[in-house]
């Protein structure tokens, strides 16, 4: 068994019934290479990704009752996205710690980040495989509870500069820095007026631009712009 696969086992609550499948999802494609009885995690991958779209999906779908498909669509694509499967895998779960290479791609840690993430999905679906369907949507369920509140917060802020023009049907928006500050420190913030003509509807602050312009905007939606 690999090393620190039993471990994963206990924190998961799995008795496995084939342990060759979990081996098979921290199995790189190069080790495969050296050893042909050890089938990589290419399959795997695959399930796993269609896995966490449907399941994540439908946890999306359930945990924000008011947002439109734009909504949904960016919460679940930031939920299963690279990024959060990397961190999950390698920071969460450490799974880059049991994967499995041929010694020249171990030393070559340009890609790991990707493989890492290839991992997480193929986890998923070895677990899928072993316990089912109901056992691993729980254990997404477990996974995932602590990131949707935060993922409706930034999905919802993200939108608002799109649900500001459509409460305004279609009007010219524009967006105005009116301060500047810190510009050469870490500390760096820029001062966004939302207008409409001459009417200002809202103000926002970030550390650039963009993130200014979507405060501003939320700020507009908090004063009900429009109605």
């Amino acid at each position: 068994m690999i090393n620190g696969l039993e471990e994963i086992f206990q924190r998961f609550d799995i008795t496995p019934h084939d342990v060759s499948i979990y081996e098979q999802a921290f199995t790189h494609a190069s080790y495969t290479n050296e050893h042909k009885d050890c089938p990589s995690y290419d399959r795997l991958e695959f399930l796993g990704d269609s896995l966490l779209d449907m399941i994540v999906g439908d946890l999306v779908y359930q945990a924000n009752p008011s947002g439109n498909s734009g909504i949904l669509s960016k919460m679940r694509s930031a939920l299963v996205g690279g990024q959060t499967l990397t961190h999950l895998s390698e920071e969460v779960y450490g799974f880059d710690k049991l994967v499995r290479y041929s010694q020249g791609e171990k030393d070559n840690t340009k890609f790991h980040k990707h493989i890492d993430e290839d991992v997480f999905e193929s986890f998923i679906a070895a677990v899928y495989l072993d316990q089912g369907y109901d056992f691993v949507r729980l254990l997404l369920i477990k996974i995932y509870s602590p990131l949707l509140d935060e993922a409706i917060d930034v999905s919802n802020k993200r939108d608002s500069k799109s649900r500001l023009q459509e409460m305004l049907k279609g009007a010219v928006i524009q967006y105005v820095v009116i301060k500047q500050e810190n510009l050469n420190s870490e500390n760096v913030c820029f001062t966004v007026e939302a207008r409409y003509g001459d009417v200002s509807l809202g103000i926002g602050k970030g550390h650039n631009t963009k993130e200014a312009e979507i405060n501003a905007a939320s700020d507009a939606l908090s004063k009900k712009v429009g109605n």
